[in-house]
């Protein structure tokens, strides 16, 4: 039995999501706040997703009746959405000094002590000292609005009592904060004339801030984004972790040492991924000069591929060593060269290679078998493998593979992560109810205690605590667990929303790798308005630790929750299919983007919609998107199983550009399309109907631009290449000439595009014997 070890609490890193509370008063902004919610936040966020940034909004009196934003429980939840959104902080203030509460809840106050000083205040003055003025470092990312007060006589008489104090002592408030604010250095714009006049400054003053912290340049590629996928889900396993030094140093003797690669195992939820996770965390900090490719296999849709992950692994290798060779197209390809990758990575310095989760791996070629993996790994590879038991590990036992296997906590190991779990969250329990938990057999299993440990701290009743002990540890299995949790999230949060635990989570397994803040409340809401923010933050405050926010997407943290989810709401098959097929409705809704091509084809796949997924992967403006933003090799699948059905691609992408032309595009915009469709069509091998694309699109290009533009050397280049790979050298030769010599005297003889000029040519000489030619060329690049 290893150790009983510490306890890690780690800090965890931001990811690229600008979450922006904003404060007000209630019945004298709505204007106000309609305006920003309908105009400018949709034009923010549309921004931000070009650059890969998730942008959230929240506003708790937006979309709710008075008499519900002044709820005493209220204040507590503004607190917590306020410390989510720093530094971002929007206030609003016009005549009215606000809703004083007539009572702060006795809990929260011993948790804010600072609230015993201000008990008398407006909640819209506790949001602001709370926000900023109590936290200087704040002022960067805070802004303040004041209305002229003239404003107020556009108002009709019979309405103007609501814009305006409510009494002189308010009144004496309100000056003493606004000036307070205009004092502190924060910035302060005064006097906007109406609501539009506000929404444009919004604009103006959060763009910059974004546009600063998130430029243009720094916007992600498609590799670095899966990256931050992987690192998302590993530092959602970083919150709180029992370290156990027997582990951690096998794991350091493994990667500082030699011989074959260490697989850990052991139950699920038993800590395998935390181990990983903690073990990397720490282990990096210390060697920063080594080189990690971390993949844990199931957390995003495309991981759980064996062709999928492959490429990520060589495409990471090619960045990291400057490898000149391309990424194998084919899954044999891609099989056959990985030793020849690994051995060249290895050679340069080597790397970790983490794979986490083999057991999650699709069951597509006998991957589970894991043939793909190579039975020797280089040197200087130093492989850390985890797998539940199955097929996997069968096939890893065959190998003879050292293996580390996780066991439970022993009791005293419980107590510790009992009482440093509850310190976080300023929350204790007597000994004798600690010694309960301990003695427990299930509260060995990590997740399990964890799960219990959150719903315990919730349940503030304490002369029921033991009942409510024995309620949650009858559950004999984590999924049934998660059962009782969802239970009590049923009964305490869908009070105005009938079905919210219900819609939220099962629209969250139904989606492809989780959904944006916006898009939940969107689905969850009434009459094309979305959920109101103040019924959505109580449950997704809730929800934070049963929950992974990947760059603003939401799914879940662990699988057992997501089998919970579907024994008790969905159920079926087939209604698990009714949810794909309403989220592929709501998708199909929304203006043609990165996030609608990513989503759509995928919800009408699992849909078994093929005549809709075949129109939507042949719309030429999703399309285009599609192969501009994500992985090509995506698609494969897709048209894999439509062909099955008997849908032919070829027809179907040729109609597509029919109809795309009958729109009348620019010359520019269709010999675009006509070159990507025709370099789609050569990924499938119909090279005969890919030709005529390339010769039209190069037509179009001199055409439009000039035999001699830039551009159209691209378009020579590309054709040539269908030439090449087809074996007609002689054709591709001239072509590959042409298209050099306009690089060469367009962008110069040191440009990158006349060296991927020269290197085309030299593979075409090499390919017909005159290696000297070819040399001479290789030399020159």
């Amino acid at each position: 039995m290893p150790d009983t070890g510490k306890l890690i609490t780690n800090k965890l890193s931001a990811s690229r999501q600008v979450r922006v509370f904003v404060s007000s008063t209630f019945r004298d902004l709505m204007a106000e706040r309609d305006y920003l919610m309908n105009h400018t936040f949709p034009e923010l966020r549309k921004r931000c997703r070009e650059r890969h940034v998730d942008f959230v909004e929240v506003d708790l009196r937006w979309g709710i009746t008075e008499e519900q934003a002044e709820r005493g429980e209220s204040l507590p939840i503004c607190l917590e959405e306020i410390d989510r959104s720093r530094p971002y902080f929007i206030g609003l203030l016009a005549e009215r000094y606000g809703w004083v509460s007539d009572q702060i809840d006795p809990v929260l106050m011993e948790e804010q002590p600072w609230l015993k000083e201000h008990a008398e205040k407006s909640i819209t003055e506790l949001e602001i000292l709370h926000g900023v003025l109590n936290n200087p470092e704040m002022a960067e990312r805070s802004y303040f609005y004041f209305r002229d007060p003239a404003y107020v006589q556009s108002i009709p008489p019979e309405k103007r009592a609501d814009y305006l104090s409510e009494d002189e002592a308010s009144r004496e408030k309100l000056k003493v904060l606004k000036d307070r604010l205009r004092n502190s250095g924060l910035p302060v714009r005064e006097d906007y004339p109406e609501p539009k006049a506000l929404g444009d400054l919004v604009l103006e003053d959060l763009w910059s801030a974004i546009n600063e912290e998130y430029p243009e340049e720094e916007a992600p590629d498609s590799l670095t984004l899966e990256r931050r996928e992987h690192e998302a889900f590993l530092e959602s396993r970083l919150k709180v972790y029992i370290q156990r030094e027997e582990y951690f140093k096998k794991l350091d003797s493994h990667v500082e040492g030699k011989g074959p690669p260490l697989v850990v195992t052991g139950e699920s939820g038993i800590g395998k991924s935390a181990l990983i996770s903690n073990w990397v965390h720490g282990y990096r900090e210390r060697h920063p000069e080594k080189f990690y490719l971390i993949h844990f296999i199931g957390s995003s849709p495309g991981s759980a591929n064996y062709i999928t992950t492959l490429r990520r692994i060589f495409s990471e290798i090619k960045e990291r060593f400057n490898i000149d060779g391309e990424v194998p197209n084919q899954p044999e390809r891609l099989v056959e060269e990985f030793p020849h990758w690994l051995a060249m990575a290895s050679a340069q310095g080597g790397m970790v290679l983490i794979l986490d989760g083999l057991n999650q791996i699709e069951d597509r070629d006998n991957a589970p078998d894991i043939p793909w993996l190579p039975g020797f790994i280089p040197e200087n590879i130093r492989l850390i493998l985890s797998t539940l038991p199955g097929r996997s590990l069968e096939a890893i036992k065959k190998r003879q593979w050292p293996t580390l296997e996780i066991e439970g906590l022993d009791p005293s190991g419980r107590k510790v992560l009992i009482r440093e779990y509850l310190v976080r969250y300023r929350k204790s329990l007597m000994e004798r109810r600690i010694d309960r938990i301990a003695s427990s057999p299930r509260s060995e299993n990590p997740l399990y205690l964890k799960v219990f440990l959150d719903e315990l701290r919730v349940f503030a009743v304490h002369d029921r605590l033991d009942e409510i002990m024995d309620y949650y540890l009858s559950a004999t299995t984590i999924d049934a667990l998660y059962g009782k949790v969802l239970d009590r999230l049923e009964r305490t949060y869908e009070k105005e929303r009938p079905n919210l635990v219900r819609d939220a989570l099962s629209y969250i397994h139904a989606s492809r790798r989780g959904l944006y803040e916006n898009e939940l409340r969107e689905l969850l809401g009434r009459k094309g308005e979305p959920l109101a923010r103040a019924i959505w933050s109580p449950l997704s405050l809730a929800l934070e630790d049963a929950l992974v926010n990947r760059s603003g997407l939401l799914n879940f943290f662990h699988d057992y929750l997501r089998q919970a989810v579907f024994k008790r709401y969905i159920r079926t098959e087939g209604n698990k299919k009714d949810l794909h097929i309403f989220l592929a409705d709501y998708f199909d809704k929304i203006e043609t983007s990165e996030r609608k091509a990513d989503e759509l084809p995928w919800q009408l796949f699992q849909a078994e919609e093929w005549e809709r997924l075949k129109g939507v992967l042949t719309e030429m403006e999703i399309f285009l998107v599609y192969m501009r933003t994500r992985d090509k090799y995506e698609l494969m699948p897709y048209w894999r199983s439509l062909e099955e059905k008997g849908h032919d691609m070829e027809q179907a992408y040729m109609a597509g550009l029919a109809s795309y032309e009958k729109r009348s595009p620019a010359d520019r915009d269709l010999a675009y399309a006509l070159v990507v469709t025709a370099r789609f069509l050569e990924l499938n091998a119909r090279y005969k109907t890919a030709e005529p694309l390339h010769r039209r699109a190069l037509e179009i290009s001199k055409r439009a631009l000039g035999k001699d533009h830039p551009d159209t050397a691209t378009t020579l280049n590309n054709l040539a290449s269908l030439l090449h790979v087809t074996g007609r050298y002689k054709e591709a030769e001239p072509l590959y000439r042409r298209a050099l010599d306009i690089s060469k005297r367009a962008l110069g003889k040191d440009h990158t595009n006349t060296a991927t000029c020269l290197n085309n040519l030299a593979l075409l000489l090499h390919a017909t014997g005159r290696y000297q030619e070819a040399e001479s060329l290789l030399r020159r690049r």
